[in-house]
């Protein structure tokens, strides 16, 4: 059975935020909508319903522990890097995205037994670059995203998706407007 109410809790008390992203076109906001499109339309279910299938339990679970995890770490950097400034946010939305995505990624490829030593000092090294980055606010552009992308390759298998893009492919299946 799921319990809407932490749900309903959370999104309540990070309204302003999530509006504030969605307002601003945010990549950050993007990461999420697919998720909050899904999560609404199983929120909508449980409320017209009752009771829903497993699987959407499950999805809603996931979903749920995820959305709430990425928004945490998004917090974190607004908090420590930011002060609560989403216009300086935004300069550096594409890396803050980055860093979400590898999160994901890291959680993927530890579920699927696949997240070696090389694999680990890889993300690490990413993500201590753009902290450095972010931290002392210096310029950026397209190419350190490609190096970052080159410098996985070696050690993502092809096809690993992360949740993100799970959640993509169950909206579209789901065929939800937001």
């Amino acid at each position: 059975m799921i319990n809407l109410e932490d749900y309903k809790s959370y999104l309540l008390q990070n309204y302003n935020l999530l509006e504030d992203l969605k307002a601003s076109k945010s990549l950050i906001f993007d990461r999420f909508a697919d998720v909050l499109k899904v999560l609404g339309f199983i929120e909508e279910r449980v409320e017209r319903y009752q009771k829903i299938e497993e699987e959407f339990e499950v999805i809603f679970e996931v979903g749920f522990s995820y959305f709430y995890e990425q928004l945490e770490e998004v917090k974190n950097f607004i908090h420590l890097y930011f002060q609560k400034d989403l216009v300086s946010l935004k300069k550096y939305e594409e890396l803050i995205n980055y860093n979400l995505y590898l999160t994901d990624l890291t959680e993927t490829l530890k579920e699927k037994s696949q997240y070696t030593a090389n694999t680990k000092t890889t993300i690490l090294q990413i993500l201590e670059e753009i902290e450095t980055i972010v931290s002392e606010r210096r310029e950026f552009n397209d190419e350190i995203l490609h190096k970052f992308n080159n410098m996985l390759q070696e050690y993502v298998p092809v096809g690993t998706q992360s949740t993100q893009e799970i959640f993509a492919l169950i909206s579209e299946e789901l065929d939800i407007s937001f």
